[in-house]
C-alpha cells in the first residue's frame, strides 16, 4: 500500500465525527449546538454526562492510536514506520478539519493523546499527569490541554533515543493545540472561559 494512501487513510479515520455522532444520533441533540459549540468530548461531558464525555475520548484516542500504532504497519511502499507520528499527524489533522462535518471538527486532545502513546509512552502518561494537575488546579480543559502540550515535546526530548525527524514531529503538538483553542484563550482573557463539567446553556 502506497504511503500516501495510508494516510489518506489515516486522515479519514481521524475525521471520523465521533461527539457529532454519538450526540445526533444516540442523544437527539448536536452538541455543536450547545455549551462550547465543539465536538470534543470535555462539550459531551458538559451537555451529555461523565460516561458520554469519556465514550468519545475514548474513540478520538483511538483514532490517533490506531494511526500511528498500526497504520505504519501496512505492506507494500509505506514508508511512514520510519516517522509513525507524522502518520498520527494525519489523524489529528482529519479530527481537526474532518471531511465528514464540513471540515470542522474537534481540537485535537484526544487524538493528540493517543498517538502520543503509541509512539512515545512514557512522555505520553508524563503529559497526561501534567493535564490531570492543571484540570484539577484551574478546573478549566483549555488550561490544562495546553499545559500538556507544551510539556510533551520536551518530555520526548528528556527521554532521549529520539530521531530528530521524530523530535520535530512533536514539535507540532504545542503549535496545532494553540491554533486549536485560541477562542479558548480570548475567553480566558475576557473571563468567560467555561470550566471542566458546567455548561452556559444547561448548567451541569
Amino acid at each position: 500500500m502506497s504511503a500516501i494512501l495510508v494516510a489518506i487513510l489515516a486522515y479519514l479515520l481521524g475525521g471520523f465525527p465521533t461527539g457529532v455522532l454519538l450526540s445526533r444520533f444516540l442523544l437527539g441533540r448536536d452538541v455543536r449546538d450547545f455549551g462550547s459549540h465543539n465536538p470534543g468530548a470535555v462539550n459531551v461531558w458538559r451537555i451529555f454526562g461523565l460516561k458520554w464525555g469519556l465514550a468519545v475520548v475514548a474513540v478520538d484516542f483511538g483514532k490517533g492510536y490506531i494511526a500511528a500504532k498500526y497504520f505504519p504497519l501496512l505492506g507494500g511502499e509505506n514508508v511512514w514506520s520510519d516517522y509513525p507520528s507524522f502518520l498520527g499527524l494525519f489523524a489529528v489533522a482529519g479530527h481537526i478539519w474532518s471531511p465528514f462535518t464540513g471540515f470542522r471538527g474537534g481540537k485535537g486532545v484526544g487524538t493528540i493523546a493517543g498517538v502520543a502513546l503509541a509512539v512515545h509512552p512514557l512522555a505520553a502518561v508524563l503529559s497526561l499527569s501534567v493535564w490531570g494537575v492543571m484540570a484539577l488546579a484551574t478546573k478549566y480543559s483549555s488550561v490544562a490541554s495546553l499545559s500538556a502540550g507544551g510539556c510533551f515535546p520536551l518530555l520526548v526530548w528528556w527521554g532521549g533515543n529520539v530521531t530528530r525527524a521524530e523530535l520535530f514531529a512533536v514539535c507540532f503538538v504545542p503549535i496545532i493545540l494553540i491554533l486549536t483553542h485560541l477562542e479558548n484563550l480570548k475567553r480566558l482573557w475576557i473571563g468567560t472561559e467555561l470550566k471542566i463539567g458546567r455548561s452556559q446553556s444547561h448548567g451541569n
